[in-house]
């Protein structure tokens, strides 16, 4: 299933974290801020103290998108993060998970691989350096850093989000166009394959087209023309419904 972020064109990835200690919780938001805010990736932090009916609520009904939870395995003599992760495993395999935790003791192998925990920070050793490491290993899962990845003629590609102008589909044929500034590629494989890897920087004009905006040299809506950097046409492509969503867009970016 294709999912979107607020503005309706991509994945959003939502960032929880679940820390009783104030500092530890405060830190660990301005790490991952801060480290966020340098891609271009949309992205949303949540902070909870304890397992609040809120967070409950979320980890019963995922968010859409992208979840990493950030958890202290030891949040109150009454509650444990590892409660929390047993409830997130009931119905969610997907998210990735980091625990934060103050002693050495950590969980046995078998427990780890029975709730797929991605991995340790120990708040007293290399603590940022470990957060930091950890979610971009998330964002690398997710495949939400700054490169397209497919298969085209038996190669295996690795495409910059800077050189695509635009992605085109084609139901007939069931395979997908990406252009980019020097070449096509004709892949086989469905354009929600690549909306999943997108960056927020590219925009939905169509149901079979997605362009790249940062390589837009001009939008003519009287024309329904994009004119790209290096001057090349897409005619007709922008849809009804479309138009008034994109100058939004383009607006507030």
């Amino acid at each position: 299933m294709v999912k979107y972020g607020r503005k309706g064109e991509f994945i959003m990835v939502n960032i929880i974290i679940c820390e009783n200690n104030e500092y530890y919780r405060k830190t660990t938001y301005q790490i991952v801020d801060n480290y966020m805010k340098k891609t271009n990736i949309k992205y949303k932090i949540s902070m909870f103290s304890n397992y609040t009916d809120k967070l409950k609520k979320i980890v019963k009904n995922p968010l859409d998108g992208h979840n990493i939870y950030i958890i202290d395995i030891h949040l109150s003599d009454e509650q444990s993060g590892i409660d929390i992760i047993n409830d997130i495993r009931k119905k969610d395999y997907d998210s990735q998970i980091i625990l934060e935790t103050g002693y050495e003791t950590l969980l046995s192998e078998a427990q780890r691989l029975r709730l797929s925990i991605l991995g340790y920070v120990l708040k007293m050793v290399n603590y940022e350096k470990n957060i930091l490491e950890l979610l971009e290993t998330c964002l690398n899962i997710f495949n939400l850093q700054s490169s397209l990845k497919f298969r085209y003629d038996k190669i295996d590609y690795n495409i910059k989000y800077d050189d695509i102008l635009y992605i085109t589909s084609d139901s007939v044929e069931r395979k997908c166009l990406v252009t980019t500034k020097n070449n096509v590629y004709d892949v086989r494989k469905p354009i929600y394959y690549f909306e999943e890897q997108l960056n927020s920087h590219f925009y939905k004009i169509n149901r079979g087209c997605i362009i790249n905006t940062d390589n837009v040299k001009k939008y003519n809506y009287q024309e329904n023309i994009i004119t790209f950097c290096n001057d090349q046409d897409l005619s007709g492509m922008i849809s009804n419904k479309k138009v008034k969503g994109l100058k939004e867009y383009v607006r507030s970016n």
